[in-house]
């Protein structure tokens, strides 16, 4: 009798599993069809808040409100310097200041210098602009022999990792030996470098993409793709016969270059587009090049009237000695608002977003809370060295209307400013 009892208990308990196994197999569709309704349902009666779309009335948000909640933020038990935090923040549409503080104080933008730098690049290049390079030849053709010129024209792109590419569009042409000239034609023949005040460390030798190490190893590198697909070359002085013909033609949009330069904060990617921007320039004679012959008509051109104090060192932010005001930085933002292009690639493509899968880059650990997600777009700026931390961007209140902001904390602990900074946010949107 006891060896029987527990197979009897052990029928019964499976009976029962299969039993609720087959209830909610017929119970969870029929419950996943209902929901919607019950939900549409009970939004008919109101107690979720809304009301069909033709009657639904937002409510502005009450800025007086909003601005003491704010004030609140400066008296809070934190570490923060409050007497150099420098913050502004404006209606995007009215240009109305909504709030200010110490927004005209000079201080380190640290890495919301990149803003400056995106703005300015799709103000000169446009927002359609295209990194081009290529190979040319220039000759003719005898079965796996080419004789003629051979040209590569190189932009300064920092998207280009690899010129493994460049070397496999000759062998696609059928060719193996090439009897003529090869010609290496670089946009920037000297390395890319960090400005003299900031860190040597900031922009490393070995992170750089191939095109800004310098001509020296940009040549070593095709060399060394050419003989790795076994082509063969013999320098001869040719006159290059017929017309001269693309077999290769790289494009890197300049969007994909301001994405990772502002989600991710390339450091790298900034300092090569603010040089790239000053070698752009045509309008002055080379002995007067300079590399930020652009950044004071930019600054003018977006409503920033007073130049004393501004220091522009680099693109990236990189440089302590950098001095800007949140109040520069919000101009900066208003004129990319303002402009349909710009505004589209910045909300659309090149902005942090907090909890984005994608987008969230140096926001990773902060403002988790879904109420964020899609209505704070910004850039992050850190000096751990100087203990200053930045933000700016884009904010969509409850009521749906838009602001810019900027605010620069100096003088306090990067974690509690950064703290401070999100919790700005969150009273910005709520």
């Amino acid at each position: 009798m006891t060896s029987k009892t527990p197979r009897k208990k052990k029928r019964r308990k499976l009976k029962k599993s299969v039993k609720r196994g087959c209830l909610i197999m017929v119970a969870l569709p029929l419950l996943i069809w209902l929901t919607p309704k019950a939900v549409d349902w009970v939004k008919g009666l109101g107690y979720f808040g809304e009301v069909p779309d033709e009657t639904v009335t937002v409510l502005p948000v009450d800025l007086a409100e909003m601005q003491h909640r704010i004030d609140g933020l400066f008296h809070e038990t934190l570490r923060l310097d409050t007497n150099t935090i420098a913050l502004e923040v404006r209606d995007v549409e009215t240009n109305a200041i909504v709030y200010s503080r110490n927004a005209h104080r000079l201080a380190p933008p640290a890495s919301c210098m990149k803003l400056l730098t995106a703005v300015g690049a799709m103000h000169y290049l446009g927002t359609d602009y295209n990194y081009v390079s290529q190979v040319r030849l220039k000759g003719r053709q005898q079965g796996e022999t080419f004789h003629g010129k051979v040209r590569f024209l190189f932009a300064d792109d920092p998207m280009i990792e690899s010129l493994e590419p460049f070397a496999d569009a000759i062998c696609r042409q059928g060719i193996r030996r090439i009897e003529g000239e090869i010609s290496i034609e670089l946009m920037r023949t000297d390395t890319l470098r960090a400005h003299a005040s900031a860190e040597v460390w900031d922009i490393p030798y070995f992170s750089l993409p191939i095109l800004l190490k310098g001509e020296a190893r940009v040549k070593q590198d095709l060399q060394y793709w050419m003989a790795s697909k076994g082509l063969k070359v013999e320098n001869k002085v040719v006159a290059g016969e017929g017309e001269e013909r693309i077999v290769y033609r790289h494009e890197t949009p300049l969007s994909e270059v301001i994405a990772p330069m502002l989600i991710h904060s390339s450091n790298v990617k900034a300092d090569a587009l603010f040089v790239h921007l000053g070698r752009m320039s045509r309008c002055l004679p080379m002995s007067d090049f300079s590399e930020d012959w652009w950044v004071r008509p930019m600054l003018l051109r977006v409503g920033v009237e007073e130049w004393d104090g501004f220091v522009i060192n680099d693109g990236s932010g990189l440089s302590p000695d950098n001095r800007l005001t949140a109040h520069a930085l919000v101009d900066i933002l208003q004129y990319a608002w303002q402009q349909e292009d710009m505004r589209r690639v910045l909300l659309d493509e090149a902005l942090a977003i907090p909890g984005h899968p994608k987008r969230r880059g140096s926001l990773v650990g902060r403002m988790v809370h879904p109420m964020f997600l899609n209505r704070v777009f910004v850039k992050t700026g850190t000096l751990t060295n100087s203990a200053l931390s930045s933000l700016a961007g884009y904010v969509r209140m409850a009521d749906g209307r838009w602001l810019s902001f900027a605010v620069i904390n100096e003088h306090s602990p990067v974690g509690e400013s950064r703290v401070f900074q999100d919790k700005l946010c969150r009273e910005l949107v709520r």
